[in-house]
């Protein structure tokens, strides 16, 4: 028993700190994900099985809650805002904010896949088979998803560029 509770504390303290950062990610709400991580683990405790591939399960639990989560409180997805208060200089953290607002309007503009890809690719580092594996498609339509929603956020935030400049 003891040796199973190890192995358990073990793998939460491995995954939980990047289904953390994941579901925090997308929601923007500290409280939220932490009690969606909580849940991730719940549900995988109740769920009895044992995955081929731990991390893809549990992210894809993750996800689940995320998805039902935003159909409930139909909540906009966010990027850390934290990162602000982490410098010192008011105006360039008034100017980081400003971006990262810019980063988010266009990310919310994209599918829900699209920011899936884009939040698990470049926020969390995962590799293209990590994701595939997470969000249960082939490594094309991952690279796919991928190029598409950088092309959509290029677009969208040079578009805003030129409204801005034309002010």
């Amino acid at each position: 028993m003891a040796d199973a509770r190890r192995e358990l504390v073990e793998m939460y303290d491995t995954h939980a700190p990047r289904i953390f950062r994941y579901i925090y990610h997308r929601l923007g709400n500290q409280a939220v994900a932490e009690d969606l991580t909580s849940e991730v683990f719940v549900r995988f405790l109740r769920a009895r099985v044992a995955p081929e591939n731990l991390t893809a399960f549990l992210f894809r639990i993750a996800h689940n809650l995320i998805v039902d989560y935003l159909r409930g409180h139909r909540a906009t997805q966010l990027l850390d805002e934290n990162l602000a208060a982490e410098q010192s200089d008011p105006a360039q953290v008034v100017e980081d904010e400003m971006k990262r607002a810019r980063l988010r309007r266009a990310i919310a503009r994209l599918t829900a896949e699209q920011q899936q890809v884009i939040v698990l690719k470049f926020l969390e580092g995962f590799s293209n088979e990590e994701v595939a594996r997470v969000l249960d498609k082939s490594v094309g339509a991952v690279k796919l998803l991928q190029h598409r929603g950088l092309a959509t956020l290029r677009d969208l935030l040079s578009g805003e560029e030129d409204n801005v400049s034309r002010s």
